[in-house]
């Protein structure tokens, strides 16, 4: 017989109960250093549950208390529903429908569990761990959320993979809809030439012209570690992406990012640079978690890549992290959510996110 037993932690208590050896390469935002970023940055109190055997931690739930104030729209169950109802997903609108009143008066304030991050909501396990400890982290977090006065408890992501955890949701009564597609890049040893046997005849000739212009143009291209004396070019480059799309952002908000991403991260943090002419054209940057990359900001000099014709987002997104990731031994790109088609044009694959929503004393 074992003895299980539940105990609550910050970030920091958590690495040291053994909270690391309970995460996969692709749970980059459920490990300590993201989640001491998330702390500074949710305005909203977090707490983490642990589930313990004979005190050996075998699964963990990281939750956020969030209420209209909390900046995060997409990660809220209720704007998230307005937003997948919006994009036609399955069962927002039926969920949307079935609720007493606005979305807001009807879930929030609520406990969003599984990391306040965008995909892969999940409770963390260690390998062989069974449905009975998911199941009581689940219910136990069903009780924090009712000691804290929350109108209902959201999983906004939970993988279409994650068998154990849609189970046991599903067998508490929570409602489901579809809440986007997250896209994930394999890399092969073989690199790029490898990555471009993934493509029809006609797009392998598309890209490899793409790569000839671009070189024939004098851009350089270098992946190296972040440091604070890149962030300002950087900044202006994010900010050149965003107004392109409508978005309202400025240069001294990605250097607020970026500084973050440096304290938390340090050498982890890398940059993909395109060069020429003397200036930086183009960059991404990359957070390294275990074997795989997480693709994070980019940002283009769109006047020198009009006046030129270069394709210069994809061989700094895709192209070249593609080569740079087989010389080094990275598995895997984790691209996210959104702009589905053209992460699949570039040979990503995407799995489907559900929303979990569970109304309280509805």
């Amino acid at each position: 017989m074992t003895a299980a037993g539940f105990e609550t932690a910050e970030s920091a208590e958590v690495a040291r109960r053994g909270w690391a050896e309970l995460l996969r390469p692709e749970d980059l935002y459920l490990g300590e250093r993201w989640l001491k970023v998330a702390e500074r940055t949710a305005g909203c109190p977090m707490r983490y549950l642990l589930h313990d055997e004979d005190g050996v931690p075998t699964a963990g739930l990281a939750t956020a208390l969030a209420d209209a104030t909390a900046p995060w729209v997409l990660g809220r169950p209720d704007t998230l529903l307005g937003f997948s109802a919006e994009a036609g997903r399955p069962g927002a609108a039926e969920i949307l429908a079935a609720l007493p009143g606005p979305p807001a008066d009807s879930l929030l304030p609520t406990l969003v569990c599984g990391g306040r991050h965008m995909g892969r909501s999940r409770v963390v396990t260690r390998a062989g761990t069974g449905r009975a400890a998911i199941e009581a982290l689940v219910a136990r977090a069903e009780e924090l959320a009712a000691e804290q006065g929350a109108a209902s408890v959201a999983f906004p992501f939970v993988e279409e993979g994650d068998a154990p955890l849609r189970a046991v949701l599903e067998a508490r009564g929570y409602l489901r809809h579809e809440s986007g597609r997250y896209s994930t890049l394999a890399v092969g040893p073989g690199g790029f030439e490898e990555y471009l046997t993934g493509f029809s005849g006609t797009r392998r000739r598309s890209v490899q012209a793409e790569r000839r212009r671009i070189r024939a143009a004098g851009v350089e291209l270098r992946i190296e570690p972040l440091s604070a004396g890149l962030v300002p070019r950087l900044g202006e480059l994010e900010a050149q992406l965003m107004a392109k799309y409508g978005i309202t952002w400025t240069a001294a908000q990605t250097e607020e990012v970026l500084g973050e991403m440096l304290a938390a991260f340090g050498e982890d943090v890398l940059v993909v640079l395109a060069e020429a002419d003397g200036a930086i054209r183009g960059f991404a940057t990359l957070l390294e978690f275990r074997g795989h990359w997480y693709a994070r900001q980019s940002g283009f000099d769109y006047a020198y890549q009009s006046e030129k014709k270069l394709a210069l987002y994809f061989e700094t997104v895709y192209y070249f992290p593609v080569e740079a990731a087989a010389r080094r031994g990275i598995g895997a790109i984790q691209f996210g959510l959104g702009s589905e088609d053209t992460k699949l044009s570039r040979g990503c694959t995407a799995e489907t996110q559900y929303g979990y929503l569970l109304p309280l004393g509805v």
